[in-house]
């Protein structure tokens, strides 16, 4: 697998093991776009971050993830790797009443 000159979508890109993820593929020359929910992080994470672009979106959000693939699409038709990196905390209770 080439690690170099791909153009890369990490999910949830914005902090912990997704910026990590992103930092080291854009230092190793390849176009990254992260994705989070959270605009200034994004834009934060991006500042510290060379060949990055962000996207608002979250991904337990049906229409939003429709939204990204067509901005995908559009904007970044060279896209050719995926990282899923979100993930979703749920809350609930493990002893039932």
């Amino acid at each position: 697998m080439n690690t170099t000159n791909n153009t890369i979508l990490i999910s949830g890109g914005s902090a912990g093991i997704g910026f990590e993820m992103a930092k080291l593929l854009s230092e190793k020359g390849n176009n990254v776009i992260i994705t989070g929910r959270d605009e200034e992080r994004l834009q934060q994470a991006a500042a510290k971050l060379k060949n990055v672009k962000t996207i608002v979106s979250d991904v337990s959000n049906p229409q939003a993830i429709d939204s990204l693939v067509a901005q995908l699409y559009s904007d970044f038709p060279q896209l050719n790797m995926v990282i899923n990196n979100a993930d979703r905390a749920l809350v609930y209770d493990l002893v039932a009443d």
